[in-house]
């Protein structure tokens, strides 16, 4: 857990994999700006006197190593560091709404509940909270009835993982918006096709401030 952690702060700090060797590398040549560590433990401080997520343990299977607490807000580089999609060596390209690390059978599900949408598109993804136990998920365009990651979601052949924000951008400050982490969910019911419709049930109910914005959906643009 604690090179998870080490991870996760590399991304911090760093945009690209492969500036260091190893974490022990990087630990060393931070230790030697002494005023950095110093602002390094002012500014953690501060951010954890300002922290207000009801952030709670892990209900996940990963939860033994997985350094994300539930109901916890992440940058999405924090994420895939966390779950090992991102290592030193290698910075995850993924831009889609899910991710997956087929060896130890991980999906991470990256959901905006407002959609910027590309320019001349129509499409409206239905992603939204129907309740505080269970979330309204569309698949991918390409997903149809029958298709391998349909019967992958239907036999629940992955453990999959939520993560929701209310936008890219924060609608006063412009800057971007972190993922709230719901944790494990598991499939109630699917139906339609290209894209197919999923209800997930989360295994612990999000917060009420979560449920506030995640139970409105649209598209704009």
């Amino acid at each position: 857990m604690e090179r998870h952690y080490a991870v996760m702060f590399y991304y911090d700090l760093f945009d690209t994999a492969g500036y260091y060797a190893n974490i022990a590398e990087m630990f060393q040549d931070l230790s030697v700006d002494k005023l950095f560590i110093q602002e390094i433990k002012e500014v953690i401080g501060v951010l954890r006197n300002r922290c207000s997520a009801p952030e709670k343990e892990d209900n996940s299977v990963y939860k033994d190593w997985n350094p994300l607490r539930l109901h916890g807000v992440y940058t999405k580089a924090q994420i895939q560091a966390a779950l090992g999609l991102s290592t030193l060596e290698r910075k995850s390209p993924s831009r889609e709404g899910v991710e997956r690390l087929r060896s130890i059978k991980l999906e991470a599900m990256y959901v905006d509940i407002i959609k910027k949408r590309e320019e001349g598109s129509t499409t409206a993804y239905k992603d939204f909270a129907q309740s505080r136990e269970f979330f309204h998920w569309e698949t991918q365009n390409r997903v149809r009835e029958g298709s391998r990651e349909a019967e992958a979601y239907r036999s629940g052949e992955n453990n999959m993982l939520l993560f929701v924000r209310q936008q890219v951008e924060h609608p006063d400050y412009g800057c971007r918006m972190g993922f709230t982490y719901l944790g494990q969910v598991t499939m109630k019911s699917m139906e339609g096709s290209m894209p197919m419709q999923i209800v997930w049930h989360l295994n612990t109910p999000m917060s009420e401030a979560t449920y506030a914005f995640a139970s409105q959906y649209k598209a704009i643009g």
